[in-house]
């Protein structure tokens, strides 16, 4: 009994560990997605700032433009500075407001005479705003100005300019933000006195209530980021007719002000007109003298009494004079409007969402990991002891995640970036898809060494060695941007993304029994669909605060920091014994595979049809089609990540089924025909435009939705499950299991090769239509009965319950 103090200070201090360290883990989940919230509050709050500018310059736009159209000249223009002055008055935000000729030299100017017309940054596109809405956004690192065209009537003989202060944006995201930080720290710190109270009671089965206060505890702060980002956002939607009800007013008001009787002002239904014409989501504009409508957009209202509309939010700016009757001016916006705004702006936040809930799950799978390493043997009889397989698998999760995360990290600028490395290399656009070819072509060349090095050396080594090189690719990117170094940094992270693809699926095959070997390349799913949703989605956020370069720099540190991680965590080679007994991967080996017959069924009528559809329906169609029929670039994302969450959530269960049933030929056909299924249905959205309805547009996102969703089911019952397909063929128990699963691997790259190829050539022959699709996916029905009819070879039997692979 001697022994028992330090038994009991030991669980103490392994409590106080354990609630730091969760403590820490559910911090960084929170501030990451309060991180997200503030940075996508950011951009959509500016957005609305912008139409707010963009609204007010038109008024003045319209009145320079009807001076200037009989031929006057801009400088002769006498009433500019009185028209900017209501505005800036309307509006305390605009910092100055100029007007300049073709030249760029100042015509006018009022307000702060230190911002001058912003050149234009053609190095910076993704900050820039088409003119296809009749003006030009430029930022710098202080001003946001919005820039209208002047035209008389045959040219464009000038430019007017609004500005306002960045910090304007900032200061008001800021303090509703400022909240959610002191919320999060406060709820990661009540997390870990959950986790400090509940001590070793959160092990074994009961480590689910661990799971579930964590939920909890992200769900409750993703509720009070969304709420802070509806209440700036209804105020950002509805300050472009604020700012236009008060410009009408400080324009009328010196009327009223002087003692006449605006009523008998003749014109004004027409300035009203013009009003609700420059900015048509106005639903009415009004002036009404002691509640009666005097002056009103829609004539049949005058001399009635003005009636609160419910479906309106209406903005009153009073203009009585003290004494005098009861004068205002209301202009009223539709609350469908509003909230249409609001909704989408909100649903733009989806993607960022779903990005924090991967990282915050990666978090609690690495602090699930470390908590493991550190229990002690002898500990309570409820102690968390996992089997040796589960601790391994475990420890290999969040690598590969990670490994795509940083990939992907890059992809959402990594496009443009080559393409202006090649034009300023003075090369030609064949040397900018020489650039982004690179990674894919040495990715799939490295897919069958690196099944040699993994027998060779073991799968940690090769997992440090794709981890690395990936490390190096990114860092090369962040310190160079010349053709040659470029290449090269591409080609390093094709090589070490590869091979960190064939570690990690080697390591998997290792450590995971027969009857949990689907599970266990669930691994490989989750780790792809959720790598590439977050690092994309984060990416997109990360490269507007850090520039591109600072966004392959962190990229870099990631993956190097991750590969510290392997080799304190994950199991040397000594404990493979499945791989290290396994034969050297031989050209004969290659061949032997080929010449099986289960083999080559299986990737030419399920693995290549697969692929291709990803690359060439998912990612190359439905972006092409959506975009043509209207579809804006976050509506199409968002479309797509339905088929990421359908692999992800069919992946998990399927998985599963194939452990426990081991028909692996029945799942692969039903995901082979519903692949197909979910193309036809994609293809019925040619039937949904020809109904001309006002539903057809709901009609035909549905069906978009629904099919990307159905093929994403379909592929969570191949992907997986055509790893343990192949692997528990005869020719895996001759030649090797990680010899015939690399060359699917690689083999099964020319689905995605050919993908773009057979859709381009099937839209050449049938046109840009959806129904082209449908019949490509008629073909794949065609191909998964096919799979199911024809016999297959002997196949190995499945293991014992409990018997390593």
């Amino acid at each position: 009994m001697p022994n028992q103090p330090v038994s009991a200070w030991r669980r103490f201090i392994d409590g106080i560990v354990d609630a730091t360290m969760m403590t820490v883990v559910a911090g960084l989940s929170l501030l990451i997605l309060v991180y997200v919230g503030l940075g996508e509050a950011t951009r959509t709050y500016q957005d609305f700032q912008v139409e707010k500018l963009v609204a007010q310059g038109r008024v003045m736009q319209s009145t320079m433009e009807a001076y200037l159209r009989p031929g006057l000249t801009m400088k002769n223009f006498a009433g500019f500075n009185a028209l900017s002055d209501r505005i800036r008055a309307s509006d305390p935000a605009i910092a100055a407001i100029g007007a300049f000729d073709r030249q760029g030299n100042s015509v006018f100017s009022n307000g702060d005479r230190n911002v001058g017309l912003m050149p234009r940054a053609l190095d910076a596109p993704a900050e820039g705003k088409d003119q296809k809405d009749g003006f030009e956004l430029r930022i710098d690192d202080r001003y946001l100005q919005v820039i209208l065209p002047l035209r008389d009537r045959f040219e464009v003989v000038g430019t007017l300019a609004i500005s306002m202060p960045r910090s304007t944006v900032a200061e008001r995201v800021d303090t509703s933000f400022h909240r959610l930080v002191v919320i999060a720290c406060a709820t990661a710190f009540a997390f870990g006195v959950f986790v400090a109270i509940g001590g070793p009671r959160f092990h074994g089965k009961s480590r689910r209530w661990l799971t579930i206060g964590y939920t909890i505890a992200f769900v409750g702060m993703s509720g009070s980021v969304i709420v802070t980002l509806v209440n700036l956002y209804s105020e950002g939607a509805q300050s472009k007719t604020r700012a236009l009800a008060a410009l009408l007013g400080q324009r009328l008001n010196s009327i009223v002000q002087s003692g006449l009787n605006i009523t008998e002002i003749h014109g004004l239904d027409r300035v009203f007109a013009e009003y609700k014409r420059l900015n048509p989501n106005i639903k009415a504009v009004a002036l009404s003298v002691d509640g009666i409508v005097r002056v009103h957009t829609e004539p049949k209202y005058v001399g009635r009494p003005w009636v609160v509309d419910g479906s309106t939010f209406e903005y009153h700016v009073p203009l009585t004079r003290p004494g005098g009757r009861d004068i205002r001016i209301s202009v009223a916006l539709p609350v469908d409007v509003i909230y249409g705004q609001i909704t989408r702006s909100v649903k733009d936040f989806t993607a960022l969402f779903v990005a924090s809930a991967f990282m915050a799950n990666l978090f609690l799978q690495l602090a699930g990991t470390l908590r493991g390493a550190r229990r002690r043997p002898g500990g309570q009889q409820n102690d968390y002891m996992p089997t040796q397989e589960e601790r391994d698998l475990n420890r290999v999760k969040p690598v590969f995640f990670v490994g795509v995360f940083v990939e992907h990290l890059t992809y959402s600028f990594l496009s443009q970036h080559l393409h202006q490395v090649a034009a300023g290399s003075a090369l030609s656009q064949i040397a900018a898809a020489a650039l982004f070819m690179s990674y894919y072509v040495f990715f799939a060349g490295s897919l069958i060494p690196a099944g040699y090095l993994a027998q060779r050396f073991g799968s940690r080594l090769v997992m440090l060695a794709g981890l690395s090189l990936s490390a190096a690719g990114l860092g090369l990117l962040a310190v160079s941007s010349g053709f040659v170094p470029v290449l090269v940094a591409r080609a390093l992270s094709g090589i070490g993304q590869g091979i960190l693809f064939i570690a990690v699926q080697s390591f998997i095959l290792a450590v995971a029994s027969r009857e949990r070997r689907t599970q266990a390349a669930g691994i490989i799913v989750f780790g792809f669909q959720g790598g590439m949703i977050s690092g994309m989605a984060m990416g997109s956020l990360l490269v507007t605060k850090m520039g591109t370069f600072g966004v392959f720099s962190l990229a870099a540190a990631i993956a190097a920091a991750m590969s510290i991680y392997v080799s304190a965590f994950v199991p040397s080679a000594a404990r493979q014994s499945a791989i290290a007994s396994e034969p050297s991967l031989r050209l004969r080996d290659i061949t032997g595979v080929l010449r099986s017959g289960e083999f080559m069924r299986t990737i030419l009528l399920v693995g290549v049809p697969a692929k291709a559809i990803l690359t060439g329906v998912i990612i190359f169609a439905m972006p092409l089609l959506m975009s043509n029929v209207g579809y804006p670039p976050e509506d199409i994302g968002q479309i797509l990540m339905v088929y990421a969450a359908g692999v992800l959530l069919a992946s998990g269960g399927i998985s599963r089924l194939v452990d426990r049933s081991g028909r692996t030929e029945q799942v692969l056909m039903a995901g082979a025909v519903l692949s197909g299924a979910g193309m036809i249905i994609i293809g019925l959205v040619d039937q949904s435009v020809l109904l001309e309805n006002p539903h057809a547009n709901l009609v035909m996102t549905i069906l978009l939705i629904v099919g990307a969703a159905v093929v994403g089911a379909a592929h969570g019952c191949i992907n997986a499950p055509v790893v343990t397909h192949v692997a528990n063929a005869e020719v895996s128990a001759r030649i090797g299991e990680t010899t015939v699963t690399a060359t699917y691997r690689f083999l099964e790259r020319i689905g995605h090769i050919l993908g773009p190829i057979v859709v381009g050539q099937a839209f050449i022959v049938g046109g840009q239509r959806p129904a082209v699709i449908g019949i490509l996916g008629g073909v794949v029905v065609i191909l998964g009965l096919v799979f199911a009819i024809r016999p297959a070879e002997p196949r190995r039997p499945p293991a014992p319950k409990g018997a390593l692979s």
